[in-house]
């Protein structure tokens, strides 16, 4: 079976795409949106699928362009990469979507990261991405009245990066905070 690899902005996703999209994120408060207020909600963003012949989704994501990283008091464009999900498990479809972003991200100069547990470590260092392990938590997300809290994934995962925005994202520690600006 030969699978493709489309991109597609939120307003160029079908209802039963973006029904797809909802029943494999698992996230229940989503589930309520409208097709119109799906594509206003995505509206930054863009999703990377890998079909079937049929249009059949095998294996979607989301690169979020709505997201900055401030490090060092300087603001950094790096997209997030977040709700990579494959239909099926075990077949190879996640690393096969994640071999075709960093190749599309990387000749369109895209910077972009996406953020793992530690139970998801081994599928992405099978991929090959390099992993700034035990990372993710220095990078800190405001909630409320100037409040932050710690990233609660572990990892941060590298799609496409500068060397001195990696070596910026390697030196976090205790010392060193970064805050996710959305």
């Amino acid at each position: 079976m030969k699978l493709t690899y489309e991109i597609k902005p939120a307003d160029e996703l079908s209802p039963l795409e973006i029904a797809v999209i909802l029943n494999y994120w698992e996230e229940r408060e989503w589930n309520t949106l409208t097709v119109e207020e799906f594509k206003e909600k995505f509206s930054g963003s863009e999703f990377h699928l890998l079909r079937d012949e049929n249009s059949g989704i095998y294996c979607l994501t989301r690169i979020n362009f709505d997201f900055k990283i401030e490090l060092n008091h300087s603001v950094y464009n790096i997209c997030e990469l977040v709700g990579l999900v494959s239909v099926t498990k075990n077949r190879g479809y996640g690393q096969q979507l994640l071999q075709h972003i960093v190749h599309n991200l990387t000749t369109r100069k895209i910077e972009c990261i996406g953020f793992c547990a530690k139970e998801l470590r081994p599928f992405y260092e099978k991929c090959k991405l390099s992993i700034l392990y035990n990372k993710a938590e220095y990078l800190q997300e405001k909630i409320a009245d100037g409040q932050f809290e710690a990233n609660s994934d572990d990892d941060i995962v590298i799609i496409s990066i500068a060397d001195d925005q990696y070596k910026l994202l390697a030196g976090l520690n205790e010392d060193c905070i970064g805050y996710l600006l959305f």
